[in-house]
């Protein structure tokens, strides 16, 4: 016999809201300002609850009939948890309507880089400035995701070089970085 599956326990989360509407143009129009305003946005891979529009009905406790453009989702018991009102700081200079919620449920760990959204120091700004001249550079992006990695934001580098490989797939340091992030961001 069997042993029965025990359903995993739900966890507390702080949903990160940038907008939304009665429609779905709304909130992916939220979503698409904070796309020409923060380079991590723009090149991030959406998946599921993370940067994504999602109908309120599919989270409890938010208003009904609405969609929103979901940031992420951050998990209060996460190994490295986000300082929320920090976070929310930096992310209300790019979407001033930006709000978090605290929610339970089971939504694995959708959870944003928050230096994500903070300005950049001088260290960085040379490699957000060469991204700026040459947009469709893959050189540009494989120099940004290996400092980001150098200064420990696989996330934020892992998404940089994931758009390094979108612009040239044979770029070989591109390939070499992409594998040892995935190997670094595996648990």
């Amino acid at each position: 016999m069997l042993a029965s599956a025990r359903e995993p326990k739900p966890r507390t989360y702080d949903i990160i809201i940038v907008g939304g509407g009665k429609t779905e143009a709304e909130a992916q129009a939220a979503l698409d300002r904070l796309k020409t305003q923060v380079l991590w946005v723009r090149v991030a891979r959406p998946s599921g609850d993370f940067l994504a529009v999602k109908k309120s009905d599919d989270y409890p406790g938010l208003n009904k009939g609405l969609y929103i453009a979901v940031l992420g989702l951050c998990a209060r018991d996460a190994e490295v948890t986000v300082d929320m009102k920090r976070f929310m700081k930096a992310l209300k200079v790019h979407a001033p309507g930006a709000y978090s919620k605290s929610i339970k449920g089971q939504y694995g760990d959708p959870c944003p880089p928050s230096d994500a959204f903070t300005p950049p120091d001088d260290e960085e700004k040379p490699f957000l400035e060469r991204i700026a001249k040459e947009p469709k550079s893959a050189e540009a992006f494989y120099a940004y995701a290996l400092f980001l990695k150098n200064q420990g934001g696989l996330e934020q580098a892992d998404a940089m070089v994931g758009h390094a490989l979108d612009l040239d797939p044979q770029h070989a340091e591109a390939k070499a970085l992409a594998h040892l992030l995935m190997v670094l961001l595996t648990d």
